[in-house]
């Protein structure tokens, strides 16, 4: 619920099913109460990529950065590389608040030189899960953005395979009867 005359972030995420990059185009309804306005429409356009050491101008060393409640409290670092003929900066365009504290280097990233983003969980996050993401731009001719999901998941536990018991083979015993003659 949003009064009147205030206003709220909408987050809108989009998960691409695993081996299926490419160019996307997604939308959500919006219920609106004020008849100013109306319902409305929000959309999410861009390119997911399968690997994220194939983009340009900037490769990143992973594409998900997971924490469970063990590793909660420790620093996640994402590295970049400039992977572009020019000189590169970072600037964030949107964060989690109060999920994520995030560093991004400071100055300029060279080409074929790396430097690393540095994620920490907020330690008054209480969530045992969340998905979020955070999303930065580069100074680059067309402002290219990279959104980077964050995921804070309760590991899976999968048990050991246990092997069937092994069975016995008991030798059938000769049960004919000997007679002399």
């Amino acid at each position: 619920m949003v009064a009147v005359g205030d206003s709220a972030e909408v987050e809108l995420i989009y998960t691409s099913a695993k081996g299926h990059g490419g160019v996307f185009n997604k939308s959500a309804t919006v219920t609106c109460n004020d008849n100013d306005r109306g319902n409305f429409q929000i959309s999410l356009k861009g390119k997911a990529y399968e690997k994220p050491d194939s983009l340009t101008p900037l490769t990143l060393s992973v594409g998900v950065m997971t924490w469970d409640p063990q590793t909660k409290s420790k620093e996640a670092k994402l590295v970049v590389k400039n992977v572009s003929k020019g000189t590169l900066k970072m600037h964030l365009v949107s964060q989690p608040y109060g999920y994520l504290k995030i560093s991004l280097p400071d100055g300029d990233i060279k080409p074929g030189k790396e430097k690393e983003i540095k994620v920490k969980i907020d330690s008054s996050v209480k969530d045992v899960d969340f998905k979020k993401s955070f999303t930065f731009e580069v100074n680059d001719s067309t402002g290219t953005r990279y959104t980077v999901p964050t995921i804070l998941a309760k590991p899976v536990i999968i048990p050991p395979i246990q092997s069937a018991p092994e069975k016995k083979v008991v030798a059938p015993q000769d049960t004919t009867t000997k007679t002399n003659k």
